[in-house]
């Protein structure tokens, strides 16, 4: 029988802060803006002991498919082997593939740790059941994924957005520069992918800036005469956010079926006038018209364009209040608290 882990416990009016718990966070990359390590940032200053794990390297073994299983085997090992020995009471991972129910098992017999995945992605296009139930409570933005998911006997699901990060996700003041290669514009900043192309060659008419990876590969040639850059990181994309007139986010079909993505929330705690495809959650995150503006067809898409680009003035004012209610409701302080807190509505003081 696993040991009991001890009770979170909890000071009056924070449902995040709380005695001293141990929380193993198993994420893809241990660095600064990767998914995960926000999450070990939050949990450290509400005065938990947290402690990381990468899953993935970028190394020769790791990349080589002759080696790759081999290595992923001998990371799993070394994960057990932490946390059996550091006795962590919630352990996170963060998307997970190679983290195994063979993993989990092993290490929940010797720790009785919780298991939780907060999962950025559609589970459905990316995992199978198996790599679903031997979780205590599994964290996905996909309501769509979440239903289908409960109509086969799944018990283990919860709904958590994404989240923005204030200490990386805000309004910069763009250089003379950057605001002259924006203003009157709209921007896009994300990777190639057929879809996104066959969007914007339907609006390639109007000034539109590309920003990301892998638009080499773009085919029309009036798509690829609207890139602009590569990808972006840091300053440089929230520069983009800031000098744009207008943001355009146009969500992956298969991945975000009725679910958001985090640009939505990273467009919005960065002030930018965002423009996004009416996925259900969008209004139910943020007031359309007031927040962000929505589409759900090309004639949509041109019409807001055509408003917005000509009154610049009134597509500040909506990623204004977008920013408020990014840090008001959707930082990643929020979704640590609500993490910890459908912890504690399941299994009360862990037993």
């Amino acid at each position: 029988m696993a040991p009991r882990p001890p009770a979170l416990g909890s000071a009056p009016g924070s449902p995040g802060r709380s005695s001293k718990s141990r929380w193993l966070i198993v994420l893809p990359f241990d660095r600064p803006e990767h998914m995960g390590v926000d999450l070990a940032t939050e949990l450290g200053a509400l005065g938990h002991e947290v402690r990381t794990f990468a899953y993935r390297r970028e190394n020769p073994l790791y990349k080589n498919k002759s080696t790759k299983a081999a290595y992923q085997r001998v990371i799993a090992r070394r994960l057990v082997a932490r946390a059996r020995a550091w006795r962590p009471h919630v352990v996170i991972v963060v998307k997970g593939g190679p983290v195994t129910p063979d993993v989990i098992r092993a290490i929940r017999e010797r720790t009785g740790a919780r298991f939780v995945n907060v999962f950025p992605d559609n589970p459905l296009w990316m995992l199978d059941f198996a790599h679903i139930e031997p979780y205590d409570v599994f964290f996905t933005k996909e309501r769509f994924a979440i239903r289908q998911l409960q109509l086969v006997g799944l018990r283990n699901l919860h709904y958590l957005a994404p989240w923005c990060v204030p200490a990386y996700h805000h309004p910069v003041t763009p250089t003379d520069d950057e605001r002259a290669a924006l203003a009157g514009r709209a921007a896009i900043v994300g990777s190639w992918y057929p879809y996104r192309e066959r969007f914007l060659a339907e609006i390639a008419d109007y000034p539109i800036r590309i920003f990301g990876a892998g638009w080499k590969r773009a085919v029309n040639p009036r798509v690829r005469a609207l890139v602009a850059g590569g990808s972006v990181f840091g300053r440089a994309k929230l520069a983009v956010y800031s000098a744009a007139t207008v943001s355009i986010n146009l969500h992956h079909p298969m991945n975000d079926v009725a679910g958001v993505n985090t640009r939505l929330f990273e467009l919005a705690a960065a002030g930018a006038c965002q423009l996004v495809d009416a996925k259900d959650d969008v209004t139910a995150l943020f007031k359309a018209g007031e927040e962000v503006l929505t589409f759900r067809d090309l004639g949509e898409v041109r019409r807001q364009l055509d408003y917005y680009l000509a009154h610049p003035d009134e597509a500040r004012a909506i990623g204004a209040n977008a920013h408020r209610r990014a840090l008001a409701e959707h930082t990643v302080r929020h979704r640590v608290d609500e993490i910890v807190a459908v912890l504690r509505e399941r299994f009360g003081e862990f037993a």
